[in-house]
C-alpha cells in the first residue's frame, strides 16, 4: 500500500509540474508576441515608416530628395528653421501618403489617416479628402483648391528654408524643381484616381478620342439609307 501511495504521489506531482510549465510556456509565448505584433501599414508601396527620413517617402524620391537637400544644409539649427523643416515633413508626407493610398489596390484609408490637420496647408482633413476620391464624390473645384494650398505652402516653406540655409542660386532652382515634380506626380495621381471623369486637359495620351481626317471630312454622316 505504501508503494502504491508513493506512486501516486510522484505522478500528482509530475502532471502538476506539466501544468505549470505548459502555463508558464503560454504565458512567454504571449508576452514576446505582444511585444513583437506588427503594426497594419498595408502592403503598397511598402511601411509607412521605413527606411525614409519621412513618412511615405519612398513614393516619391524628388521628396526624399528635397528634404535631404535641406537636411543638409543644418537648417534646424534656429528655432524658425527647425519649424520650417517639420513643416516641410509633414507636408511633402501628405502628398507621398496620399499618393499611396490612392493608388493601393485595396482602397482604403491607411497611410494618411494617422496625418494631423494644418490650416495653413489642408482644406480639409486628409483621410476625409481621400475617402470622398475614393467614392468620386469630389468635384474638380475642390481638389484643385487643395493642390493650391499645398503648392503655396511648400514653395513658401522652401524659399524660407533657402535663406535659413543660404543655399545658393543653383540649389534654389533645384529644390523648387523637385518641389514642383512632387506635385505634377500626385496631381495627376488625384487627377486619374479621385473624379469621376477625367478633365479635358488632363486626358491621358493614351484615352480614346473621336477624331475625322481631311480626305472625309466632307462626307455626309451615314443614317443606313442610299
Amino acid at each position: 500500500m505504501e508503494n502504491v501511495s508513493s506512486v501516486n504521489s510522484a505522478s500528482f506531482y509530475i502532471a502538476l509540474f506539466g501544468i505549470a510549465m505548459l502555463i508558464f510556456v503560454i504565458f512567454a509565448v504571449m508576452l514576446v508576441y505582444g511585444k513583437t505584433r506588427p503594426v497594419k501599414q498595408g502592403f503598397y508601396g511598402g511601411a509607412i515608416t521605413g527606411s525614409s527620413a519621412i513618412p511615405c517617402g519612398r513614393m516619391s524620391s524628388e521628396a526624399e530628395s528635397l528634404y535631404a537637400l535641406f537636411a543638409s544644409k543644418n537648417t534646424k539649427q534656429s528655432e524658425e528653421g527647425s519649424a520650417n523643416m517639420m513643416d516641410l515633413k509633414n507636408l511633402l508626407s501628405k502628398l507621398c501618403c496620399f499618393k499611396k493610398d490612392l493608388m493601393s489596390p485595396q482602397q482604403i484609408i491607411s497611410a494618411v489617416k494617422e496625418l494631423g490637420f494644418s490650416t495653413q496647408q489642408d482644406i480639409q482633413p486628409l483621410g476625409d479628402l481621400t475617402g470622398r476620391c475614393f467614392n468620386k464624390t469630389i468635384p474638380e473645384r475642390d481638389l484643385s483648391l487643395q493642390f493650391i494650398k499645398w503648392r503655396e505652402a511648400g514653395l513658401t516653406l522652401i524659399h524660407r528654408l533657402c535663406t535659413e540655409g543660404k543655399l545658393s542660386e543653383s540649389e534654389v532652382v533645384k529644390a523648387e524643381q523637385l518641389f514642383k515634380k512632387v506635385m505634377e506626380d500626385v496631381q495627376d495621381v488625384a487627377y486619374t484616381q479621385c473624379l469621376a471623369t477625367l478633365p479635358k486637359e488632363k486626358k491621358l495620351r493614351s484615352d480614346p478620342e473621336p477624331m475625322m481626317t481631311e480626305d472625309v471630312s466632307y462626307l455626309k454622316s451615314y443614317d443606313g439609307l442610299y
